[in-house]
């Protein structure tokens, strides 16, 4: 007898650790203003789920922010207690559609914020340009597009510059 495969409808949400929730909020939330869902903090379990305050406390907790960029899955930013600090990997990396015209634009943000950024640099085909910059808690990130007409770098990113 076969089955039929199911269907996978999409992504729902993707998870990155971060060791410090309001550190995690400025950064995603203040800084590059997605859409702030919900926040499960120590209060928020304490009031919602007290049969999981032990858990608010552990190491991987429950405790997390969770935002969404339009047309996009939601991110959820999990708090991991005792995380040390890291250099980002190549790999894994989430990478953010912007438009061609406002990349340099948002460069000037992520580099007037201290950010360190690495980019634009060209991967792809003509057009292509990507800038890479991690979170201050070691989580690759990359700002894509297509058209871009200015000056870009050859070759992969040095992610060993972009550590905090």
């Amino acid at each position: 007898m076969s089955h039929r495969t199911p269907a996978v409808d999409g992504v729902a949400h993707l998870t990155f650790p971060v060791s410090d929730l309001d550190r995690a909020e400025r950064f995603y939330v203040e800084l590059h203003a997605p859409e702030l869902l919900r926040r499960v903090d120590r209060a928020a379990v304490l009031e919602r789920m007290p049969e999981r305050a032990a858990e608010a406390e552990a190491d991987n907790s429950p405790l997390h922010l969770a935002v969404r960029f339009p047309d996009a899955p939601e991110l959820h930013l999990f708090l991991q207690r005792g995380m040390p600090a890291r250099t980002p990997a190549p790999h894994p990396h989430l990478a953010f559609n912007v438009d061609h015209d406002e990349l340099d634009d948002f460069v000037a943000r992520l580099r007037s914020a201290g950010v360190p950024v690495d980019g634009p640099r060209r991967l792809g085909p003509p057009g292509h340009a990507s800038v890479y910059f991690a979170d201050p808690f070691g989580n690759l990130l990359e700002l894509a597009t297509m058209g871009y007409r200015g000056p870009a770098a050859e070759g992969p990113p040095d992610v060993a510059r972009l550590a905090w």
